[in-house]
């Protein structure tokens, strides 16, 4: 058996201004040929299709596996230069007897909200309709009739904190093995819920969809399905075909179409139950003061700016009340940057330097401008790291340029380029260790709860301006579908069927 496999692994935030480029992809995480198979370290979708490949005899045609941090929509002509690295090694692979594919599913360019249903209708002409096409997303995938329509079967992760990325990937390869050698012939029933909710608030161990996920597990146990997925959608998507998902893969059409059904209506029901209280920074530094001789860190979430969620990450909003508030004389805090002006000026001025420096919004003018502050290089480092389970395990995070800059008690990781912030090995890589602060920074919506919970169960979302806030309401949406929850009130989800 012959099984062609790849990937491309990229969210979009339709209210960013960050804009990707091909290099951030070679930069991020780029194999191709035989270098996908070379490093298995990092426990991601690729590792899991090898792990299942080799247990079944099965040889796998490698052809490009890459992706960049989160962003903004990409531009058309970067978007069919990635492409054509993809699809020309797949040209080169045929005939094969079936395609497994790592996506995320909420991936929007200039001129197409869906970017994996075009990756998916590309590949399928040049495969045929007769190869098995089985795909892996995101669980904040805005999966689309298109995608399903093209696919065979798609597996989602099932956790958030996304910690199993290999194991979905595993997933995925033996039910695409099972369906070329016959011991299984799958349908997709699929439900549009017309909802959107604050991915702040998903997280798959408590509340709403840990509830939703243990309706799964009934209907997997039962037999309604072989594999089910829920997709609660990443929010800042302004697009035609927006809201939460519903997909059972199955063998019984009725009994799939029934559970599919049954699952949408659970997870409409429970819409409000996503709501999140967002406090303010002032909040915040009071919270601290009355509670300050407790032991152990307050985490807070500047989720409006996370890169992870699209945003540029070069919000100074936090530090500019720190500092007005004048925290930096009174607490210990850690703070994340992008700007890249300023981490080359910190390198240039050295360790044990005072700089006068502007800091912020080189990208992000809509939501703040620049500050000046005056500080002291206190660290220059390599800008490289090694994820824990604030994201890929093993993978390698890469800041670029990097320093650290003091402001009194308050440290700035100052960074060339943006990453996933939600993982203490990035202050600890820098020589700042979390556990000695009062308050630790990161721009990340939920996927820092997986490290950031095992060093403090003081934990706060921040009420900021930014791509990815929290608050919906206050963001321009007018291409998404109407009517949709929480823009407008309807009793039944099924008037958008």
């Amino acid at each position: 058996m012959r099984v062609i496999v790849g990937g491309f692994i990229q969210e979009s935030n339709t209210f960013s201004k960050a804009v990707p480029t091909v290099d951030d992809f070679l930069r991020y995480y780029f194999a191709a040929d035989e270098k996908m198979a070379e490093d298995r370290s990092a426990r991601n979708e690729l590792n899991g299709f090898y792990q299942a490949a080799e247990e079944e005899g099965v040889e796998l045609l490698p052809t490009l596996y890459t992706g960049a941090v989160s962003s903004g929509r990409i531009g058309r002509k970067t978007l069919n230069e990635l492409k054509e690295m993809m699809f020309g090694r797949i040209r080169r692979s045929l005939p094969a007897d079936g395609v497994l594919l790592a996506l995320h599913g909420a991936w929007s360019a200039e001129d197409e909200d869906d970017v994996a249903g075009e990756i998916l209708a590309d590949v399928r002409e040049l495969v045929g309709p007769e190869v098995p096409i089985v795909i892996t997303l995101d669980s904040h995938a805005n999966v689309t009739r298109r995608m399903v329509d093209i696919v065979d079967a798609l597996v989602g992760y099932h956790t958030f904190p996304h910690v199993d990325y290999q194991e979905t990937g595993y997933k995925a390869a033996k039910l695409l093995f099972d369906r070329i050698r016959g011991r299984l012939k799958p349908i997709i029933a699929y439900r549009k819920v017309p909802m959107i909710v604050p991915a702040e608030s998903q997280q798959t161990y408590r509340g709403p969809m840990r509830e939703l996920w243990a309706e799964v597990e009934i209907g997997e146990s039962d037999g309604s399905a072989i594999e089910t997925s829920l997709f609660a959608v990443q929010p800042w998507l302004d697009v035609k075909e927006m809201g939460c998902s519903i997909v059972v893969v199955g063998e019984d059409r009725t009994r799939a179409e029934a559970e599919a059904d049954r699952l949408a209506s659970l997870m409409w029901d429970r819409r409000r139950a996503f709501d999140v209280r967002l406090y303010s920074v002032p909040e915040i530094v009071s919270l601290l003061a009355d509670g300050k001789e407790e032991a152990g860190p307050m985490i807070v979430s500047d989720s409006a700016d996370s890169p992870g969620a699209g945003s540029p990450g070069d919000s100074v909003h936090v530090l500019r009340q720190l500092l007005e508030l004048n925290a930096h004389k009174r607490l210990t805090a850690m703070l994340t940057v992008v700007d890249a002006a300023a981490a080359l000026q910190a390198v240039a001025a050295g360790e044990g330097s005072s700089i006068r420096v502007s800091l912020g919004h080189s990208v992000s003018t809509d939501a703040g401008i620049p500050l000046e502050v005056e500080g002291t290089v206190t660290k220059i480092g390599s800008g490289k790291f090694r994820f824990g389970n604030g994201f890929i395990e093993n993978l390698e995070g890469n800041m670029g340029t990097c320093a650290v800059i003091a402001i009194g008690g308050i440290s700035i990781v100052v960074m060339e380029r943006a990453v996933f912030t939600g993982d203490p090995a990035l202050y600890r890589s820098v020589g700042l260790e979390p556990l000695k602060a009062d308050l630790v920074m990161v721009k990340s919506a939920n996927q820092f709860r997986s490290e950031y919970e095992k060093l403090s169960n003081e934990i706060y979302i921040l009420d900021t301006p930014g791509a990815s806030t929290a608050n919906l309401l206050s963001l321009a949406f007018d291409r998404v579908p109407r009517p949709i929850y929480p823009f407008d009130e309807m009793d039944d989800w099924r008037i958008r069927r």
